[in-house]
């Protein structure tokens, strides 16, 4: 992942790639995931900034700490399934946001979604 100097702090952006990871399944529920000194080599920040993300995606449930073993994905699939609906709810509306900005019409956005969601999925039915 990496980090960039935009206008989101760098630990929202350590939670935002968290709860995608999360929500796609890349790390599946129960997973163990790295430790603070670990995450910061990756991310390239320091550790008081990852700990202050992971503090924050466990005070909302989605990664839960074993004493003895470390931080963990959560294994509750109704709080994963609504985090996953959450993230495309806020996607879903950025997007409509920008693509009414640009004087796009329902019809224009509907059509153009249709075409780069079939070749997306390799099965182009326009013909």
């Amino acid at each position: 992942m990496k980090i960039t100097e935009g206008n989101i702090p760098i630990y929202r952006q350590i939670i935002d790639y968290f709860e995608i990871e999360i929500a796609s399944g890349v790390l599946q529920p129960g997973s163990k995931i790295d430790s603070i000194r670990a995450l910061a080599m990756k991310f390239k920040v320091n550790p008081n900034t990852v700990q202050k993300a992971l503090l924050e995606l466990e005070r909302d449930g989605y990664l839960y700490t074993d004493r003895t073993n470390g931080k963990f994905v959560t294994e509750d699939d109704e709080l994963i399934k609504s985090l996953k609906y959450t993230l495309v709810k806020t996607l879903t509306l950025d997007f409509l946001e920008g693509v009414k900005k640009l004087g796009f019409t329902y019809e224009e956005i509907s059509e153009h979604l249709k075409e780069k969601w079939e070749v997306q999925n390799g099965s182009n039915h326009s013909d």
